[in-house]
Formats: C-alpha cells, sequence, structure tokens
C-alpha cells in the first residue's frame, strides 16, 4: 500500500515540476512584414514549450471593404510548402478583418486598454530591423520624406520601447532613391517572447474582461469567427 502512495507521490510531484517548467518557458513569435507593390504579407513563426510545438504562418493581404483581407496559409513544423493543397501539413483561408468589427470587440471589453498595456509589458522585442525604400517625383522631395520617416519610426519604436522591454537598440533605415519611378516599399522583422504562464495569464484576463461585459462574448465570437 504503501508503494502506492509513493508512487502517487512522485506522479503528482513530477506533474508540478512538468506544469512549472512549461509554464516558465517562453513563447516565441518571429515575425517578417513586407509591404512592396503588389506584395503585402506577414510571415509569422511560433515556437512553444522549447521548440516543441511550432506553426509557420504565411499572410497575404490586401485592404479591401473597410479593413484588411487576408489569405492564411498554415504550414507543418519543417516549414515546407511543397504538399499537396489537401494535405494536413498545409491549410489555406481567406478572411477579412473589418476595422469597425475589432472596435466593436475592444469597446465590449471592460477595461481593454489596461489589458493591453499590462500584457505588452511582459513582451520582450528583440533582432528589430526595419528597412524602408522611398522615391518621390523630385529629388528634393525624396530627401524630405527620408528625414520626415526617419522622424516617425524613432517615434514610433521611442513609445514601443516604453511599452515593451526592448532588449537591444533597433536598427532603422530608410534608403531614399533618387533616379527611380516613385515607389514606397518597407520591410520589418522582428522576434517577440513571452513566458507561456503569463500569456496564459494575460488570456485567462482578457476572457474576464470580456465577460464583465453585456454581449461581450457574442461580439468577440461575431469578430473572431465571422467569414
Amino acid at each position: 500500500m504503501r508503494i502506492w502512495i509513493f508512487l502517487a507521490a512522485g506522479l503528482v510531484v513530477l506533474l508540478i515540476v512538468l506544469l512549472i517548467v512549461v509554464l516558465s518557458s517562453k513563447v516565441t513569435i518571429k515575425l517578417d512584414v513586407v509591404l512592396k507593390k503588389d506584395e503585402y504579407k506577414v510571415l509569422a513563426e511560433i515556437k512553444m514549450i522549447f521548440g516543441l510545438i511550432k506553426r509557420k504562418y504565411a499572410v497575404p493581404f490586401h485592404l479591401a471593404n473597410g479593413g484588411i483581407e487576408f489569405k492564411k496559409e498554415t504550414v507543418g513544423g519543417d516549414g515546407e510548402q511543397g504538399t499537396a493543397p489537401d494535405s494536413k501539413e498545409e491549410k489555406a483561408s481567406s478572411k477579412t478583418i473589418r476595422f469597425k468589427d475589432y472596435g466593436r470587440a475592444m469597446l465590449s471589453t471592460k477595461g481593454f486598454k489596461k489589458w493591453l498595456r499590462q500584457t505588452m509589458s511582459a513582451v520582450h522585442l528583440m533582432d528589430v530591423r526595419w528597412s524602408t525604400r522611398i522615391a518621390l517625383e523630385h529629388a528634393a522631395d525624396t530627401a524630405v520624406a527620408t528625414g520626415l520617416l526617419h522622424g516617425i519610426k524613432h517615434t514610433l519604436l521611442g513609445w514601443m520601447s516604453y511599452r515593451l522591454v526592448m532588449e537591444e537598440l533597433p536598427r532603422i533605415d530608410v534608403v531614399p532613391l533618387f533616379n527611380d519611378p516613385p515607389q514606397i516599399s518597407t520591410e520589418l522583422n522582428c522576434i517577440a517572447k513571452i513566458s507561456c504562464g503569463k500569456a496564459m495569464y494575460a488570456g485567462l484576463v482578457l476572457i474576464v474582461r470580456v465577460l464583465k461585459v453585456k454581449g461581450g462574448i457574442r461580439s468577440w465570437q461575431n469578430t473572431l469567427f465571422k467569414a
């Protein structure tokens, strides 16, 4: 009888240790945003539990109908996209995110701004690289726009460093193109990390805040699952 008690106690201790290890592990999100002519896409790679869970997403998008219309492709852990369309390793779906729908969902959450600030303060940001290429009709206008973009980038990243934990200085680059036709393109690359425990806690707090508002659940359901 004592053997079974010791085994049960050992199993409980093991589960507690595993739970602590999982909660203390990091959720790592590698994000690449590309905005070019005829190419708007977000590439995301998510790793959890020391890399045991890994997913990759390719999300081409464009602005349409008062929101963002995108097609999401979920890729297997190895990142290969050469499988057949009906393969379990890759699934594609399209959806339109309307700005007014998400605004309504935020208003249906008690203290959403406070929750967002608290969640952002737990996120560690690193390897931030933001490069932009710009060309206007006149060289003088291109030079002025280059300076303005530098200022806008520094302002935005300064705000982000106040809200998030910036592990290292971001690399900012604005390249003026004086002899090219009018154009603008930008690429943003970064890595964000948050502990599994804090991510789960943030999710639970969000659910509680939504439940505190009448119709909050329905508003979020209509937003998240609208085709």
